[in-house]
């Protein structure tokens, strides 16, 4: 197991910041998570789960100039 798990990294970013959605992707395209991720089991797989559904209800909730997918 990592000392500072991906997971872990994930949870101490502040959600109100206004780069909040490029620190997820730095994480979840980073070499320790691509190592990390094929691994995980238990409570850290429902965890990364529940985490990434709260990211995926931020992205479709910003306001549309703050919005990733306003570029598609």
């Amino acid at each position: 197991m990592y000392s500072r798990s991906p997971l872990r990294r994930l949870r101490r970013l502040d959600k109100s910041s206004s780069n909040y959605h490029d620190r997820v992707s730095n994480v979840l395209y980073g070499e320790e998570y691509k190592e990390w991720v094929p691994t995980i089991q238990g409570d850290d797989l429902v965890g990364l789960v529940d985490y990434l559904d709260t990211v995926c209800c931020l992205f479709f909730a910003s306001p549309p100039s703050l919005s990733p997918l306003k570029s598609l």
